[in-house]
């Protein structure tokens, strides 16, 4: 494994990694010899050497999330990665890794990202290697969560004498991103004659050409996903009916309010569902050499598009009469000024500012994503700051036909 130009067990970097995979009990069976022979075929096509060289498969490896992660050391110095799925196959999953495949192509095409390239993969649940995979490209760095000591150091936090550079380069990352836009709301999809379009959303459908159509598709096709006696379990008994209530309606609130509120029009941007830390890689430096996990990623409705998650806060409408400010949301409500300030000054049209400062917006796009996390919360309280705003809207109207009603008079007395 090279990082820093290191290939030995005392790499900063590597320590990271595990190095014991036959104490991991869960891992599906996968057949590691064909998984290396795949890899030498696959490497001598892309290298157009004459002939396989030698490939061994590192002791070391990660898990994250769904995913297995195994280096692969090839004999001409070059490492690749093979991320595996976690769990057997199935149609849904392996649908999950095409869209990735094409919508990691569609990044490194359209924008200057850094996204690991995929030199190969197999979707199939019967491939001969026994578990959907892909080859990637090894980015030898690690992950913004994983270094500087960790989660147990930091509690994933940059470290304060990186954060102003490290937000400003993650600004104008999410600013790349959202510049790749489609017509239509759905999942990227790359067509046989090497162009992109856009394809259903699963579990909910499409594609949609309006906001409006996908919330309410959303709406109808969207769980909550605790039971009753799980939110019962871990919530005060004098507010638990309430905010099962809130929980349970807050689809059928959405589709209401979806039918009569105006959302922005198209095009519609590519989101990454969770530009968080944890897939963001760094050096040394907590410089940006990539970014990662593509899996869940959509072209969809600017009113969804947030803060990256290091800075995203949960609404205090969510928490009601539970919420305390700490110190902490002092600290980051500071950042989040600086980052959304860093975004207005390098896009080069002024949506994704303007979605990020909007608090009403930014509320509701942290509802959406917190519901289908599972956060409990006042869910239905989000729409009542619209409420507000067209009440004062009309109010405001009606003063404003007052005034010229007045104007008139006075012109012809």
């Amino acid at each position: 494994m090279r990082l820093f130009g290191l290939h030995n067990s005392t790499d900063p970097i590597r320590l990271n990694w595990k190095d014991d995979i036959n104490a991991e009990n869960s891992l599906p069976p996968i057949d590691y010899a064909a998984l290396v022979q795949y890899a030498k075929d696959t490497h001598q096509r892309h290298m157009k050497y004459a002939h396989n060289i030698e490939c061994q498969l590192s002791d070391m490896y990660n898990i994250g999330g769904l995913h297995l992660v195994r280096l692969l050391d090839f004999g001409d110095g070059t490492t690749w990665l093979a991320r595996l799925q976690l769990q057997k196959g199935t149609a849904a999953s392996c649908q999950r890794l095409i869209a990735e495949v094409h919508t990691i192509q569609l990044v490194r095409e359209k924008s200057n990202i850094r996204v690991p390239e995929v030199f190969s993969y197999d979707a199939s649940c019967d491939n001969s290697v026994g578990d959907p995979f892909m080859l990637l490209e090894y980015i030898q760095a690690i992950t913004a969560m994983d270094s500087f000591g960790g989660w147990d150091k930091h509690k994933g936090r940059i470290p304060q004498h990186f954060r102003t550079d490290y937000h400003a380069s993650m600004a104008n990352i999410q600013v790349e991103i959202a510049s790749i836009r489609f017509p239509m709301i759905g999942r990227i999809v790359k067509l046989s004659d090497g162009t992109f379009s856009i394809g259903e959303l699963p579990g909910i459908g499409g594609p949609f050409k309006t906001a409006a159509e996908f919330f309410c598709a959303w709406a109808d096709n969207s769980k909550f996903p605790y039971d009753e006696n799980f939110i019962r379990e871990r919530t005060s008994a004098a507010a638990v009916d309430e905010i099962i209530s809130s929980i349970k309606g807050f689809p059928a609130r959405l589709r209401d309010f979806a039918r009569h509120y105006t959302f922005q029009n198209g095009p519609y941007p590519l989101i990454h569902s969770d530009l968080y830390s944890s897939n963001v890689l760094v050096d040394s430096q907590c410089r940006i050499k990539g970014v990662i996990d593509w899996e869940n990623a959509i072209v969809g409705p600017w009113e969804i598009v947030e803060v990256i998650k290091d800075l995203s806060i949960v609404p205090r409408l969510l928490d009601g009469p539970f919420y305390r400010e700490k110190q902490s949301d002092q600290e980051m409500m500071a950042d989040r000024k600086r980052y959304i300030q860093a975004i207005k000054e390098g896009e080069r049209a002024s949506r994704v500012s303007e979605t990020l400062d909007s608090w009403n917006t930014q509320n509701f796009a942290h509802a959406i994503w917190l519901y289908s996390d599972g956060r409990i919360g006042y869910y239905s309280r989000i729409f009542e700051l619209f409420t507000e705003i067209n009440a004062r809207s009309s109010d405001q109207e009606a003063l404003n036909i007052e005034m010229l009603k007045l104007r008139v008079r006075r012109q012809l007395f």
